[in-house]
């Protein structure tokens, strides 16, 4: 992947390609995570979603998508480890596929620095009645994740499970904080956040490079200071796992979540063992979690588990029946003892390696998949190619699953239950 630095700490990757009749650009503002400003950088998403100056209200900022073939602008944050990214995107179609090779590419980008660059601002605010408006909206659906009762008891495993203050909470920020911010907060926090963070651009598409260099040539692109973001988050071993419960009176059904340490260090090879043994654990349909406490036991209606790379745990979820709790968590480590005790046949793990390697190679022919693994690239400044990942993934062996499988250590838990 060929990097270009526009400017210090200005990146640009420009991935050609006639697989696909659509261009994409992307745009990510990376910071380190801190818990003081992650529900004003959520907030101006909202801000920056809506209006700017040349596009005033919703409704002419969805005329001029609609002008531009009708494209796709959207904004959005996301976490990774200890790094907290606001991103813009916009996907069109190509502007060599509508006869507009030499006005759309134009426009587009035209369109994408004017919402990102010239926000609707007067004496350094946000516009009141826009800022009112998306403030209800970004605490609105923050309210709603109690509705969501998976996504729920996810965050409240999230908080039971971190040490830092900043990765108990999501990338979207807390309620709570989203009521105190004042327009001036969030005009700070935009303000800090064109000036100071990394800036990653891609470009994914049929375009080459040159006319992109060209489009930018009238943003505002500045030299900053190029910060050590870490994106890896480890934390210490904690002696007593961290547990609590909830009850709700809306629901029927239990949710119990648990959050497993692995100590993998963040560039150790056997990242490539923990997929594998993730998948054999609780992350594919071959899985023992599926299989042996879904299937044949029936102790739960959904259960799965999911590594964490950037944090190094592993969580599992399961829908379950208030009264197979219990048994559910003991049936749970049974089968990570059983991994651990080398348990599991070669034709499984061989099906579990070849799903896995399927999944990945599928992943080549989406354009969402590909920006975002250009973005982990820029990121973690690490980069394996395709074979090395399937090599890789091969390699491992049920001794390495074996040994690896020791080092989970249950640290959290949270269960969700129904009122009686």
């Amino acid at each position: 992947m060929k990097k270009i630095q526009l400017k210090k700490g200005v990146n640009l990757v420009v991935l050609p390609t006639t697989q696909f009749k659509t261009l994409h650009i992307a745009v990510d503002f990376v910071a380190p995570l801190q818990q003081t400003n992650v529900a004003a950088r959520s907030l101006l998403t909202y801000l920056t979603a809506v209006s700017s100056k040349k596009y005033p209200s919703q409704q002419i900022v969805a005329q001029k998508t609609i002008d531009l073939y009708g494209a796709q602008y959207q904004t959005d944050v996301l976490r990774f480890g200890q790094t907290h990214h606001v991103r813009y995107t916009l996907q069109m179609p190509a502007p060599i596929y509508v006869g507009q090779e030499k006005t759309l590419l134009h426009d587009a980008f035209d369109f994408l620095r004017d919402m990102i660059f010239d926000p609707l601002v007067a004496n350094s605010q946000f516009d009141q009645a826009t800022f009112i408006k998306e403030k209800q909206s970004l605490i609105n659906e923050l309210d709603s994740l109690s509705d969501d009762k998976n996504r729920y008891a996810m965050s409240k495993l999230r908080e039971l499970t971190y040490n830092e203050p900043a990765m108990k909470v999501s990338s979207s920020g807390r309620v709570s904080d989203v009521k105190a911010l004042t327009s001036d907060d969030v005009y700070a926090a935009y303000q800090n956040m064109i000036a100071n963070d990394t800036m990653n651009l891609i470009v994914f598409g049929d375009i080459d490079e040159s006319r992109i260099l060209s489009e930018l040539k009238t943003w505002l692109l500045v030299d900053r200071q190029v910060k050590m973001l870490q994106p890896f988050y480890r934390q210490p071993l904690l002696e007593t796992p961290h547990e609590s419960f909830e009850t709700q009176a809306d629901i029927n059904q239990a949710i119990l979540t648990l959050g497993y340490r692995l100590a993998l260090a963040p560039d150790d090879p056997r990242r490539f063992v923990a997929l594998v043994m993730n998948a054999l654990f609780g992350g594919s349909p071959l899985s023992k979690l599926f299989v042996n406490v879904r299937e044949k036991e029936s102790l739960a209606y959904s259960i799965y588990s999911r590594w964490q790379h950037d944090t190094g745990f592993m969580v599992v979820a399961a829908g379950l029946d208030a009264d197979k709790v219990s048994q559910a968590k003991h049936m749970i480590q049974a089968q990570i003892t059983a991994i651990q005790l080398g348990e599991f046949s070669h034709a499984t793990l061989s099906a579990v390696k070849a799903s896995l390697i399927n999944d990945y190679l599928s992943q080549q022919d989406s354009p969402t998949s590909e920006i975002e693994l250009a973005f982990s690239r820029l990121l973690t400044q690490r980069e394996t190619s395709i074979d090395d990942w399937v090599d890789a993934v091969n390699g491992v062996t049920a001794s390495d699953v074996v040994k690896l499988a020791g080092n989970m250590v249950l640290q959290s838990q949270f269960t969700l239950l129904p009122e009686v």
